[in-house]
């Protein structure tokens, strides 16, 4: 089995493919509030990493027309879609092509220190 180490800096590599998709100039900061999150699984013999960043972006960026963008563009990249209880017009999950990692995508200001 894969590290906590070396599932979290997949997982990140794919969180920042999202955030590279953010127009140029966009991104004010991004804060990473659970860097070492990791749960035990397979009766403690693996870990997972469930992360969660916070990008916050510049005022009047227009977020949710952007995430629905990005949504329609990782979904014609093969990535695909994912249902999950916090699912709402407001956010998505995708599940990684040829992964098993799924990255959430929400518009949820306040949910990370005021981030959007």
């Amino acid at each position: 089995m894969p590290s906590f180490d070396e599932v979290r800096d997949e997982t990140h590599v794919e969180m920042q493919k999202i955030v590279d998709r953010l127009p140029e100039g966009t991104v004010v900061r991004v804060d990473d509030p659970r860097p070492a999150s990791r749960f035990w699984c397979d009766g403690g013999v693996g870990v997972f990493y469930t992360g969660q960043w916070g990008v916050y972006v510049a005022d009047g960026f227009g977020i949710q027309p952007w995430m629905d963008e990005v949504k329609a563009d990782l979904l014609a990249d093969g990535y695909k879609e994912v249902k999950t209880p916090a699912d709402s017009e407001r956010g998505f999950g995708v599940f990684v092509p040829r992964t098993d990692l799924l990255i959430g995508v929400d518009n949820d200001e306040g949910a990370v220190e005021g981030a959007r």
